[in-house]
């Protein structure tokens, strides 16, 4: 898939917001970063931004190599969010008490939500008392400070398992009502990864026969050649594909501006989004189009045909001699040009 960047210059306000919609905010931002300027001044990366690495070269050895890219977009089976809760008071029993209070009622609220009480766990993390210092300060000494106990601190995580995405809304609202504001990460899983694997296997290996019978077609037999094979697989969780972004727009000041002024910079959001796995340099994409976060398995497979050296071609020459024998038995040998 080649990528065009053609710059416009557009004097109404209607089309320019309109690129902004097409490209995005997050395409924007990389437009004006330092990073986008390199890439931009590469002329070997300018036409194409790749996932995978990758472009045509001939083989001085004899040999002819193929890399096969194949990738699976899956949806998750279930899902596990944790949570974690955190209590503070002045004594052990307190604290314990008041988490379990809080504990017990986010947990009724689950059952509310059709969660049973097999798909959440509860996690002991710490009990810990907690210090302050105490300051004394005497006429002719110095400042003191000692540590004396302040209270006790009870953390405990929460993990929820649950199998339909928009049942996490709910479940991020009976936590508020618990006070519980703190979702650690949510985990995505599948049920049979060897499946998927499998799968990516038997279609890269499918299209490999059909790149050799398009070499067959001219000529140039694989099947005789001898083969080295190398593969790899991998996968992407979304946990690890959401990158963050500043949308805004600012305007610039000149060296005589900044020096006699006094700049205060707004406070700007980081944003969050979710960014795939890009298709471009792979041959087989199973399920291609994304709405939610998928997990995105990947299949490499590298073969390497050694094609055999070329014989010389032997030349043939006949040469031919006529013999005369005459009556009285004599061999005599003809010159016939």
């Amino acid at each position: 898939m080649r990528k065009h960047l053609i710059p416009l210059v557009i004097g109404t306000c209607f089309f320019a917001s309109l690129q902004a919609q097409v490209m995005g905010n997050y395409a924007e931002q990389k437009k004006q970063s330092n990073e986008y300027q390199q890439i931009q001044s590469n002329a070997n990366l300018n036409a194409q931004y790749r996932s995978i690495p990758r472009s045509a070269k001939l083989q001085d050895d004899n040999s002819i190599e193929i890399t096969i890219n194949t990738m699976s977009n899956q949806r998750a089976s279930s899902y596990t969010a944790v949570f974690t809760m955190l209590q503070v008071a002045k004594t052990a029993d307190e604290t314990n008490t008041l988490l379990n209070n809080r504990l017990n009622n986010f947990l009724n609220d689950l059952k509310g939500l059709g969660i049973p009480e097999t798909d959440v766990y509860v996690d002991m993390v710490n009990f810990l008392p907690k210090y302050e210092y105490d300051v004394s300060k005497k006429i002719f000494s110095k400042k003191t400070l000692t540590e004396i106990p302040k209270g006790f601190e009870l953390q405990k995580n929460i993990h929820i398992r649950y199998t339909k995405p928009s049942i996490l809304d709910q479940i991020v609202t009976a936590a508020a009502k618990q006070e519980i504001y703190d979702i650690v990460k949510v985990d995505y899983f599948i049920k049979d990864q060897q499946k998927v694997y499998q799968e990516l296997r038997s279609l890269s290996f499918d299209y490999l026969e059909n790149i050799k019978d398009s070499y067959a077609k001219m000529g140039i037999k694989l099947d005789s050649a001898y083969t080295i094979t190398a593969e790899n697989a991998w996968v992407a969780y979304p946990t690890n594909r959401y990158e963050s972004y500043q949308a805004f727009s600012t305007q610039s000041l000149d060296a005589s501006e900044k020096n006699n002024s006094v700049v205060q910079p707004a406070d700007k959001p980081t944003l969050r989004f979710y960014n795939a796995v890009a298709a471009n340099d792979y041959d087989i994409v199973i399920n291609p189009e994304i709405l939610e976060p998928a997990v995105q398995f990947s299949y490499n497979l590298a073969v390497r045909f050694k094609m055999p050296e070329a014989k010389p071609k032997v030349k043939t020459e006949v040469k031919k001699e006529f013999i005369l024998v005459t009556p009285t038995g004599e061999v005599k040998s003809l010159k016939i040009e």
